[in-house]
């Protein structure tokens, strides 16, 4: 079944929610450049999504040492038992009970999820359904998730992002932790999690990148951290600005400008030299209209002649033309 087209005429919603009536299996890909979706399905359900900026993705294994579920030293080890073996990375992880199955899982559907919070913000971009096509055709995890459910879940956070982006609206903000917060909360792992992460140096953008808990969840956790008073704002970092491109200039894309400019100059100068050597009086506004004149005022003398018998005086001639 062919599915393809924009989503200006057709919303991210509708897609999905067609995929899943048909119970079709295949990738859907959705771009805006330069950002690149995937979402794979099997039967209807989601099976897997990734989402790249250009050519940087994040691997799942990336992931799960920035959520610090894996140390970075054990990944390291990890990575050189792959290279020795080249046994896949996921299959040494759970192979060798590194973690859970469960564990894992649990992660891959919160980047599905975290992609599918992305798609919802997209009014644009085209995208294809390729019916057929197995999103991990290798792998050992094998997921199935609700669309319908992933869609009401999106569109929940939707309506929640306004009020929360209100209260955080910069990546470049800097929190701190109220030292006697007049509320004494238990708070919820991540929540914990963002706030020991907090040390007055860190930006919003550099927790989202630690934290491990995806846009949403890391801007949750400091809106309600915020609103309970638990932390506040220190201050804004100065946004780093961005280098202006050079423009490189070749003598090759400079020819046909100075050719142009060349043949101008010639063309003037033979004007001028014509103009003195003629004793004509060069770029006045009425030279080309000279001998015209003169034409006309030669007949009106002939007829003024016949009619008065004299020449007529300048100021007769001056008063016709």
């Amino acid at each position: 079944m062919a599915i393809e087209g924009d989503l200006r005429s057709l919303n991210i919603t509708s897609v999905l929610q067609l995929i899943s009536r048909e119970q079709l299996t295949g990738v859907l890909k959705i771009k805006k450049y330069p950002e690149v979706a995937d979402v794979g399905f099997i039967d209807g359900d989601v099976a897997g999504a990734f989402f790249e900026v250009g050519e940087r993705a994040e691997r799942l294994e990336t992931y799960l040492v920035k959520s610090g579920m894996i140390g970075k030293n054990l990944f390291e080890m990890i990575e050189d038992i792959h290279r020795e073996t080249k046994r896949p990375v996921i299959n040494i992880i759970i192979e060798d009970k590194y973690l859970t199955i469960e564990e894992i899982e649990r992660t891959i559907k919160f980047k599905i999820q975290e992609v599918m919070d992305e798609l919802f913000t997209w009014n644009e971009g085209e995208f294809k359904f390729e019916e057929g096509v197995l999103i991990y055709p290798k792998s050992v995890i094998k997921i199935r998730m609700h669309t319908e459910g992933l869609i009401l879940e999106s569109a929940r956070r939707l309506d929640e992002w306004p009020r929360i982006s209100k209260a955080v609206p910069s990546g470049d903000i800097v929190f701190k932790r109220v030292d006697r917060p007049e509320l004494k909360l238990q708070l919820k792992e991540d929540e914990a999690r963002v706030l020991s992460l907090i040390d007055e140096r860190r930006s919003v953008d550099d927790l989202l990148e630690i934290s491990g808990l995806g846009k949403f969840h890391t801007y949750a956790c400091l809106y309600h951290l915020q609103s309970t008073g638990q932390i506040e704002v220190a201050y804004a970092k100065p946004s780093v600005k961005k280098k202006e491109p050079k423009i490189k200039i070749s003598i090759k894309s400079l020819a046909a400008p100075i050719a142009v400019a060349v043949a101008a100059g010639i063309l003037i100068v033979e004007i001028v030299a014509g103009g003195v050597m003629a004793h004509t009086r060069v770029f006045s506004f009425n030279w080309c209209c000279k001998d015209e004149h003169a034409d006309a005022h030669d007949d009106y003398r002939k007829i003024f002649f016949y009619k008065h018998q004299r020449l007529p005086s300048a100021q007769e001639v001056d008063d016709l033309f």
